[in-house]
């Protein structure tokens, strides 16, 4: 038995012009969190040494370091304090976040952290040890969050904080520290500790200027992708107007067709030929299937405008009963072909769109009647899950799907050989047509089918399918 898993897709926001100053405003937002998250570690770390050093000095000691309890601490309540609000500030921002206050927030973050970073360069050791080199971790963030102009400001800033506090330890204004007990010495003169902090800046300087070229060139290449995207949606949406506009304009010949061959069956068939009765019969059959892909056609078009245009009406479902509506659509087809239908017991409830969802089930139940062979079964069963979904199986007796050919059935206009041998008025659309449906109701469709055995479709539906679902706050 072959299996195949047809599962939600994960909503990807729409991309909103970015400029040339930066990232996209949810970027900029999904950034933001990360960095809060990044500074809770910067906060265990200090804290961790400042009571590492106040309990056990001996230790610290042991290891030839000299770690300011205090100071440590203090650095840590701060940050934690300081991102704390940020991360309440941040919450706020659920969906299309300002650009402007984010960018705000980001730079406030940058400085109470560059200020924050220089207090602990202090009191590590501002030329006696590597710590300063955490200002490349800034740098760089602000060339992946702003432009280089803007990034370039922050490199600068931080070459400044650094060599004010290497200046004012010099002279005296503050007295150099350091967490090494056996460290480098400081400079001789202020002259030689000037220039030992200035070396590092034309390394800093380079790091933004090779960071904020690729960065750029991201951006660049994101911000071409999205135009071509953008081009090709529209392309899309004005190859889908056109064709249905064509589809629709068809329908009037079809009809008219068939209310012909309407007309010479009661009135005059028996005055014509059988070569005649023939040829009008293929005709009839012809039209017949060009009305059903005519159908579809108009019915996947109209579920791609309504996707681009974001609306459903939803409300809550009796499944029980959206089944036996399906049941009743197909029923005539089952009995031509005798094939027996039956549903067994069980309810469902669910809340999401019901024509949506009819659409769906009698798609996948007029497959099962379409591929059965004669005299077969299809059986309908509702399954309440633990997590509050219901799973809908309908499973034939049918010709069977081959392994191969299972991920691509819900691809527009794919049909297996079996399958258009089987049944020639098959379209080709009916299982994108649930596909579609089934990503914009967030439904999980399994298939497993044995070929020349039957099929069976699994459509797990979530008790609670939008945001609006009143039972969400009952949870």
């Amino acid at each position: 038995m072959a299996t195949f898993e047809l599962a939600p897709e994960p909503d990807i926001p729409a991309s909103q012009a970015s400029g040339w100053a930066g990232l996209e405003a949810r970027d900029l937002l999904n950034n933001a969190r990360w960095f809060t998250r990044i500074r809770w570690v910067v906060v265990v770390l200090l804290l961790a040494g400042g009571l590492l050093s106040g309990l056990l000095p001996g230790m610290t000691r042991a290891i030839g370091l000299d770690l300011p309890a205090f100071e440590f601490s203090a650095m840590a309540l701060a940050l934690a304090a300081i991102n704390l609000l940020y991360r309440l500030k941040l919450r706020r921002y659920i969906t299309a976040p300002p650009r402007r206050k984010l960018v705000a927030l980001l730079w406030t973050q940058i400085l109470f952290d560059l200020g924050i970073l220089t207090v602990l360069v202090h009191y590590s050791g501002s030329v006696t040890t590597f710590v300063s080199l955490a200002y490349l971790f800034h740098i760089v963030l602000a060339c992946i969050f702003f432009a280089p102009p803007f990034s370039l400001l922050i490199t600068l800033l931080s070459g400044l904080l650094f060599l004010t506090l290497v200046s004012l330890e010099l002279i005296g204004v503050l007295a150099p520290r350091s967490i090494l007990l056996h460290g480098a010495t400081p400079p001789a003169s202020f002259v030689a500790g000037m220039l030992h902090a200035i070396s590092p800046l034309f390394f800093w300087l380079a790091v933004w200027y090779l960071v904020s070229v690729i960065a750029q060139a991201v951006r660049q290449r994101d911000r071409q992708l999205a135009q071509a995207n953008e081009q090709l949606l529209k392309a899309e949406q004005e190859n889908n107007r056109q064709v249905l506009r064509t589809t629709h304009d068809l329908k009037a010949p079809f009809s008219g067709i068939e209310s012909n061959i309407l007309l010479l069956r009661s009135l005059h068939w028996e005055e014509i030929s059988e070569p005649v009765r023939e040829i009008i019969g293929r005709i009839e059959a012809r039209s017949a299937a060009l009305r059903e892909r005519i159908k579809d056609i108009l019915l996947l078009g109209a579920i791609k405008s309504q996707e681009q245009a974001n609306t459903a009406h939803v409300e809550p479902i009796d499944l029980r009963a959206l089944l036996s509506e399906a049941i009743s659509d197909v029923e005539e087809k089952a009995v031509q072909g005798r094939i027996a239908i039956t549903l067994a017991e069980g309810d469902g409830k669910a809340y999401t769109d019901p024509s949506l969802l009819k659409t769906l089930l009698a798609n996948l139940l007029a497959n099962a009647v379409f591929y059965s062979h004669e005299g077969g079964t299809v059986s309908l069963t509702l399954t309440a899950n633990d997590d509050r979904s219901t799973t809908v199986s309908i499973t034939d007796q049918g010709i069977g799907i081959r392994d191969d050919a299972l991920p691509h059935i819900f691809d527009e206009y794919y049909r297996t050989k079996e399958a258009s041998q089987f049944n020639q008025m098959s379209t080709g659309l009916g299982l994108a047509i649930v596909k579609r449906i089934a990503t914009k109701l967030e439904l999980t469709i399994q298939v497993h089918s044995v070929l020349d055995h039957g099929t069976t479709f699994a459509v797990t539906i979530p008790r609670r399918t939008t945001e609006t679902d009143p039972a969400a706050s009952r949870r």
